[in-house]
């Protein structure tokens, strides 16, 4: 059940129209609070559903995501000490490991269901 609807929530164009919706709202809600959700996880989440099937569109999600925590007032912590920028690196350093590290998941769940022979929806899942 959960497979099930993991593989729902993550084809490719859902997955993508998800994912913006994710971060505009995440955006809008730390412009309205100040930056009040700084967790790194809320932002991982977006980048993660994209980057199931496809670690490119991890990557951009992982540098729009850092652009969304800028804009909304999460970035930089208070009290750094640090350049905004390298808050920013250091951001999408953590983002851009996540993307890949989903990735890699997928594709052996999709590798495995295939050689199961478990019906799931393989088609959008080419192997780059």
């Amino acid at each position: 059940m959960p497979a099930g609807l993991l593989a729902q929530l993550v084809a490719p164009r859902r997955a993508v129209a998800l994912a913006l919706l994710w971060l505009l709202a995440l955006t809008i809600v730390d412009v309205q609070t100040g930056g009040a959700w700084r967790s790194t996880v809320l932002f991982a989440v977006p980048v993660a559903m994209v980057a199931w099937r496809d670690w490119r569109a991890g990557f951009a999600f992982a540098a729009l995501a850092v652009l969304a925590a800028r804009y909304g007032g999460a970035m930089p912590e208070p009290g750094s000490t640090h350049p905004a920028w390298l808050d920013g690196l250091v951001a999408f350093a953590k983002l851009s490991i996540d993307a890949l590290v989903v990735n890699a998941w997928g594709r052996r769940q999709r590798r495995r269901a295939a050689a199961d022979g478990t019906p799931t929806d393989l088609s959008h899942g080419d192997e780059r």
